[in-house]
């Protein structure tokens, strides 16, 4: 298991970094609906960061909020 602390808007792989499985976003403004441009722009950083099948919660409720990761190709 591994952990990143980053802005969600400069989410990038690492070189040499394996994909993510699952994704936790805490304190995420651009993923709480208030700013649909930026939430578009962070989900595709996600997508490309992340392995097929991945899953992404968000602080955003109780239970967590999951949200759909669409794939880039």
């Amino acid at each position: 298991m591994s952990l990143r602390h980053v802005a969600a808007e400069a989410f990038v792989l690492e070189p040499g970094e394996a994909p993510f499985d699952i994704v936790f976003a805490v304190r995420v403004g651009a993923l709480d609906g208030r700013h649909p441009e930026s939430c578009r722009a962070v989900l595709a950083r996600i997508a490309a960061a992340s392995a097929v099948g991945c899953r992404l919660f968000i602080d955003g409720g109780n239970p967590l909020r999951e949200l759909p990761i669409v794939p880039t190709s």
